[in-house]
């Protein structure tokens, strides 16, 4: 039989896979993706944004000249068509790693420009003459037909600043978005892919998650098949679980098997006792009998717990069931009320879940002659609560009345002292089933009591 793979093969294959998967898709849109665009900036926009807010340019006062290397260029160019002094005018690179970069391409005509020794200036703008001789000359000097296209010329960003009245400098530069086009760009297609990501994702989560969920679901307290797919520990947990199951069912089949069994055979020696109680002279004959139907009431109360705990699980309607336990109560001469509602199915022993209603009627009607019952569905569980306007449980006893043989105060007397087992089989009745079963403060200031159970649709479903 082959080996199944360990949850951490499973696991730790699925993590290289989303990260082999989300690094191969990093990777193409960083190959594929074009370089960003470099932000370029005309001189003649620079002067349009120093003349007049302009959109695109974003607008400063500056106390005092700005310190950055200057494009004496462009200070030129700019100088002259605002008819500034070129002190007046400071231009900057927005990056100081920006340069603009210009050449000559050789179309064949000889240069007739013979520099020697001298130095050329910084700003310069060649002017072709007659007989292919070049006219050297500043920016500030040339005419404007031939200024316009350099002042039209996309160059790098740039900062251009001109001092004001006041001596303050009024700064201009490209205004830069909080995400450039190549940016968000970049982030479309990171989501693009989370997209493509995420389902696969998904998938291989739901795959590995599987029999988990299997295995939690079979859990449950009405389920009888454990997974056994999986990963190797995954069937190793189930064979586990399913042995301690098997355990924990015998010995509770053992233990009812002993509980009917002593309590079966305790009812022979109490009946010979009540007889003999018969011969006795009275007041110790009353005394007697109550005591021996007290011990008979606790045997059955236990031989019923046996009963109910070995008895089959069914769907039923609450409400109906409700409503019959309720009329039997009223003939008796009970004042108990069944609230209106909508239909709770739930899925127990049909008289397993009457004898719990019944013990908490029979508190309901010893300790305030009556309540009312309420049954609701909410958030996957049915909910039937008892409720009563007598003298309430202090906080302090409410956790101890739940267990067995356990009374309050007001109930040790012959009238409603009971064995003390009717809240405790509640409670284990409630576990038993995946529900659960407490005591508060009703708002009139008497007791309610609330018994949760699993909604017997959901379980319905899960059977199907």
């Amino acid at each position: 039989m082959k080996r199944a793979p360990s949850a951490l093969v499973s696991i730790g294959g699925f993590g290289v896979a989303v990260a082999t998967l989300s690094v191969a898709t990093t990777a193409a849109i960083v190959i594929l993706a074009p370089p960003p665009p470099t932000l370029r900036t005309r001189a003649v926009d620079a002067i349009a944004a120093l003349q007049r807010p302009m959109s695109g340019f974003e607008r400063r006062l500056l106390p005092a000249r700005p310190k950055s290397e200057r494009v004496e260029m462009l200070e030129t160019l700019i100088a002259a068509e605002l008819n500034r002094p070129l002190r007046d005018v400071l231009v900057a690179w927005l990056d100081n790693r920006s340069r603009f970069a210009g050449g000559f391409k050789s179309t064949g005509r000889t240069t007739l420009i013979r520099t020697g020794a001298t130095r050329l200036p910084s700003s310069m703008v060649l002017l072709q003459g007659k007989n292919n001789t070049f006219e050297l000359v500043t920016p500030g000097t040339v005419s404007r037909a031939v200024r316009n296209p350099l002042l039209g010329l996309p160059l790098p960003a740039f900062t251009a600043s001109v001092r004001q009245a006041d001596n303050r400098w009024l700064s201009v530069a490209p205004a830069q978005p909080f995400l450039a086009g190549w940016q968000r760009s970049i982030l479309i297609a990171l989501a693009v892919s989370l997209l493509l990501l995420a389902p696969i994702a998904w998938i291989f989560a739901r795959r590995l998650t599987r029999p988990f969920r299997a295995l939690a679901g079979a859990l449950d307290h009405h389920s009888d098949i454990l997974s056994a797919d999986g990963p190797r520990e995954l069937r190793e947990a189930a064979a586990a679980i399913a042995a301690m199951r098997n355990r924990l069912a015998i010995e509770a089949a053992e233990r009812a098997r002993i509980l009917t069994a002593i309590a079966h055979d305790l009812r022979t020696p109490l009946t010979g006792l009540r007889l003999r109680i018969e011969a006795t002279a009275e007041p110790q004959r009353s005394r007697m009998v109550a005591d021996v139907e007290r011990m008979q009431a606790m045997i059955g109360e236990v031989l019923a717990f046996a009963r109910d705990a070995a008895a089959p699980v069914e769907v039923l309607d609450a409400r109906p069931l409700l409503a019959a336990i309720v009329d039997e109560r009223n003939e008796e001469g009970a004042l108990i009320r069944l609230l209106p509602g909508g239909d709770a199915c739930i899925a127990v022993p049909t008289l397993a879940f009457r004898r719990a209603v019944e013990n908490l009627l029979h508190n309901a009607i010893n300790y305030a002659g009556g309540g009312t019952v309420e049954v609701r569905r909410a958030e996957g569980q049915v909910l039937v609560s008892v409720a009563d306007s007598g003298p309430g449980i202090p906080v302090v006893d409410r956790e101890r009345l739940l267990r067995p043989f356990e009374r309050g105060d007001s109930s040790r007397n012959r009238d409603t002292g009971g064995a003390g087992l009717g809240l405790s089989i509640v409670r284990d009745f409630a576990a038993r089933h995946g529900g659960n079963f407490t005591l508060a403060q009703a708002p009139d200031g008497g007791t309610i009591a609330t018994l949760r159970l699993p909604d017997g649709l959901v379980h319905a479903d899960r059977r199907a």
